[in-house]
C-alpha cells in the first residue's frame, strides 16, 4: 500500500524534475533539492548539450552562502562570553579606523550595516588573497559610503574583519575552528573549506563562464582559500546543506512556544536563541535598492548571516545566494516548517534564487504549509471554549463576565452585544445544531493571547475573535463577533493576510 507520505513525495518529486528541466538557465549544468527536516525530499538536474546532469552528491563551491557558517562560528563566541557583538570593531582590532567618531560595532560587520560599500566585483576575483596584503588594506583604512549603522550596504570586507575578530578572540584560524566546532558535530563530512581538502576521486562540480550566450565554455579554476576565504570558499553537497538549513531552522518548529530547543546548546553547538537571532531582521533592505522585485514578499531585511524574507503567504523565509566565476547557487527555506530549497549552476549571473523562491513557493502551496503555528496560552483556549458555549447556549454576554474586561461592556454593552449577535446569526441563516468541537473549528490566530474560530450556521458561517491582555482577574479585553473572513474585506481580489495562515496549536 502506498502511504500519503509516499505519494506526497512522489508529487513533489514531479513539481521539481518539472520545474528544473524548463529553468531558462545559461550554464553547463543545473540542479536543485528540495528539503525538510528529515533530509532531501526531491532531487533534479539538467544539463546544456555535451555536458553531464549533475549527481545528488555532485560537491559545488556555495560562495557566500558560507556566510551562515562563520556568524554561527561567532555566536558560539558570544554564548561562551568570548566577543561582544555590541563592542567596536577596534576593541579587537586597534588599527581599524572608522570615519571620523563613528562607531562600527561587531554586529554591523555581520548585518550588512557597517557603513563599507558592495565590493562583490573585488571579491568575486579576491578569495586567495594573501593575509598580509588584506592586513595593509585594514592599516591604510577603509572608505565608508553610509554612516555606519544608519543603512543597508553588502560588504564581504566587513564579513572578512569579522573572519579576523574570530581568529584572534579564538586563537584558531577559521577552517580549523569551523571544522571542530560546526562542521565534525553536525556530521558535516561533505563541506570543506578548499577544494585540495577532498580527495582527487572527488566528484567537484566544475564551473565554467561564456562570453558569447553559451556558444561556448571557459573553465574557471579554483580559487585557493586565503585571507577573504571565510566569506565565501565552502564547498559542500545540497545533502549537507539540507542537514545545515535543517539545524539552523530548528529553533522554529511548534513543538515549544518559540519553537524547538531554544535554551539547550547540543555538545558544543549554538543553542536555539542564538540561530534564531541569525535569522531575523536586523537591517531593512529598502524596496527601492532593486534588489527585491518579488510581489510575494512583504518585507526583506539582512539577519547575521542570511538574508530573511517576509513572504506575504508563507511568512518567514531565511536564504542567501552564492555567487563566483563559474557559479551561481542559492538556498532558502520556510523557517515554521523548515522546506527548503538549494539550487546551483555552473555559470556565474545566472537567477538561481528567482528559480529557487519560484520552486519553493510551489512545493510550500501544493502542501498548503501554513505560514507560522502558534502555541496558545492555556487560558486562551479556555475563554474561547466558554464564550462558543455561551454564544450557542442563549448569547448572555454577563454568563462571561468574569472573563470580559470592563472595556468589553464599556464599548458595548451586554444587552446590545446580545442583540447585535441574534440579528447576525438570523441574517446567516440561523445557528447550525450539529458543530464540530472547538478545536476543529479553530481557524487563525496573531499570537499566543488571541484565537480566531468558525461558528457554524445554515446559510453563511460567522467568525468569533477574542484578544487577551496579560493574563488576569479578567483577561478578554476584546471580543469580536462577524461574519467569516471579515478581514478581507477591501483588500484586492488576489490578496491574502499571512495572519489567516497561522495555525493556532491548542494546549
Amino acid at each position: 500500500m502506498i502511504t500519503a507520505e509516499e505519494i506526497d513525495q512522489r508529487a513533489i518529486g514531479r513539481i521539481v524534475e518539472d520545474a528544473v528541466s524548463g529553468w531558462s538557465i545559461c550554464a553547463p549544468t543545473w540542479a536543485a533539492a528540495v528539503f525538510d527536516r528529515s533530509g532531501v525530499i526531491a532531487f533534479a538536474s539538467a544539463a546544456s548539450h555535451g555536458f553531464e546532469c549533475p549527481a545528488r552528491g555532485d560537491i559545488f563551491r556555495i560562495a557566500s552562502m558560507s556566510k551562515s557558517f562563520l556568524v554561527a562560528c561567532m555566536l558560539l563566541l558570544v554564548e561562551r562570553g568570548d566577543l561582544d557583538l555590541d563592542a567596536p570593531v577596534d576593541r579587537y582590532i586597534p588599527s581599524f579606523q572608522t570615519p571620523s567618531t563613528d562607531v562600527v560595532t561587531v554586529k554591523m560587520l555581520i548585518s550588512n550595516a557597517s557603513g563599507l560599500p558592495e565590493d562583490n566585483g573585488w571579491s568575486d576575483h579576491n578569495l586567495d588573497l594573501p593575509r598580509a596584503e588584506f592586513i595593509a588594506l585594514l592599516r591604510k583604512g577603509f572608505h565608508f559610503t553610509e554612516p555606519p549603522g544608519q543603512a543597508y550596504q553588502y560588504s564581504n570586507v566587513a564579513f572578512t574583519v569579522a573572519s579576523m575578530i574570530l581568529e584572534i578572540v579564538s586563537g584558531e584560524r577559521y577552517e580549523t575552528f569551523l571544522n571542530h566546532e560546526i562542521l565534525e558535530p553536525l556530521g558535516l563530512d561533505s563541506t570543506r573549506y578548499r577544494a585540495g581538502d577532498y580527495p582527487q576521486s572527488a566528484p567537484l562540480a566544475r564551473g565554467f563562464s561564456t562570453f558569447d550566450r553559451g556558444i561556448s565554455w571557459v573553465t574557471r579554476e579554483f580559487a585557493e582559500s586565503g585571507a577573504t576565504a571565510p566569506v565565501g570558499a565552502l564547498f559542500s553537497t545540497v545533502d549537507d546543506i539540507a542537514q545545515w538549513s535543517a539545524w539552523l531552522s530548528a529553533p522554529f518548529q511548534a513543538d515549544a512556544h518559540g519553537g524547538g530547543d531554544v535554551a539547550r546548546p547540543r555538545l558544543s553547538l549554538l543553542s536555539g536563541a542564538s540561530r534564531a537571532r541569525m535569522q531575523r531582521i536586523h537591517t531593512p533592505i529598502p524596496s527601492i535598492a532593486g534588489r527585491w522585485t518579488s510581489p510575494r514578499d512583504d518585507a526583506a531585511g539582512y539577519g547575521l548571516g542570511l538574508f530573511v524574507e517576509h513572504d506575504s503567504r508563507f511568512g518567514p523565509i531565511a536564504q542567501h545566494s552564492g555567487g563566483l566565476p563559474g557559479l551561481s547557487a542559492n538556498m532558502r527555506w520556510q523557517l515554521d516548517s523548515g522546506i527548503g530549497v538549494v539550487a546551483y549552476a555552473t555559470s556565474e549571473g545566472q537567477p538561481v534564487s528567482d528559480r529557487a523562491a519560484d520552486l519553493l513557493d510551489a512545493v510550500l502551496r501544493a502542501r498548503d504549509v501554513p505560514a507560522r503555528h502558534i502555541r496558545l496560552w492555556p487560558q486562551t483556549f479556555e475563554a474561547a471554549r466558554r464564550i462558543d458555549s455561551m454564544l450557542r447556549g442563549g448569547a448572555d454576554h454577563r454568563k462571561v463576565s468574569d472573563l470580559l474586561a470592563g472595556s468589553v461592556f464599556a464599548d458595548m454593552p451586554a444587552e446590545i452585544r446580545r442583540n447585535q449577535f441574534e440579528a447576525a446569526v438570523a441574517r446567516a441563516g440561523g445557528l447550525s445544531h450539529d458543530v464540530a468541537p472547538l478545536a476543529d473549528r479553530a481557524l487563525w490566530c496573531v499570537s499566543a493571547a488571541q484565537l480566531v474560530w468558525r461558528l457554524p450556521c445554515a446559510r453563511s458561517d460567522l467568525q468569533v475573535r477574542i484578544e487577551l491582555a496579560e493574563v488576569a482577574r479578567q483577561p478578554v479585553q476584546r471580543l469580536v463577533i462577524e461574519p467569516l473572513g471579515a478581514e478581507l474585506a477591501g483588500l484586492p481580489a488576489d490578496r491574502d493576510l499571512v495572519v489567516r495562515h497561522h495555525r493556532p496549536v491548542l494546549p
